[in-house]
């Protein structure tokens, strides 16, 4: 009786295994990161145009994520530790117009209360403003095969990460 049992619970599982049909679309995305490669722990707050409380929606049609982060330095190029700030399915959009449809403006608090403040008309404290179209972006496209049951979920990221470095702080105290 056993055997029965098990011939039958194997015969549905092989039956389920060739019926199902694998979706090989690649998954596209865009997102736009923030790096720190300054020397200490730097604080982000990002002022959204979509907020709810202290969160926003960081993609059009998903989650939300807090609008107050705080990086760690990193100059690891294995892109792993950098602050995915938003994400869109547009493959299209320039990263600084795509800041732009998201926030208003973007503070960032250094050690010794250094602030670099980004708005879509100027920038005080850095000598790069993320919502120009002339500001500085690492761009990457990265590959991913993540599994989903027996099927590949293969996926492609365009990752432009804008780079906050010592190099281009200009010093500026809070008042």
């Amino acid at each position: 009786m056993r055997t029965v049992i098990f011939l039958g619970l194997f015969t549905v599982i092989i039956i389920c295994c060739i019926s199902c049909k694998c979706d090989k679309t690649v998954n596209e995305g865009l997102t736009i990161k923030i790096q720190n490669r300054t020397d200490s722990i730097i604080h982000v707050k990002l002022f959204p145009k979509n907020k709810s409380g202290r969160s926003y929606p960081f993609c059009e049609g998903c989650g939300y994520k807090d609008a107050e982060l705080k990086l760690s330095p990193n100059y690891d190029d294995s892109y792993v530790w950098i602050e995915t700030i938003f994400t869109s399915v547009d493959l299209d959009i320039e990263p600084h117009i795509l800041a732009a449809s998201a926030f208003d403006s973007i503070h960032i608090i250094l050690k010794n209360n250094v602030i670099i403040k980004f708005t879509h008309e100027n920038v005080s404290g850095y000598s790069e403003n993320i919502f120009t179209e002339n500001s500085t972006w690492d761009f990457r496209i990265i590959e991913s095969n993540y599994p989903n049951m027996f099927c590949p979920n293969p996926g492609k990221e365009h990752h432009y990460s804008f780079v906050i470095s010592d190099e281009k702080i200009l010093i500026e105290k809070i008042v």
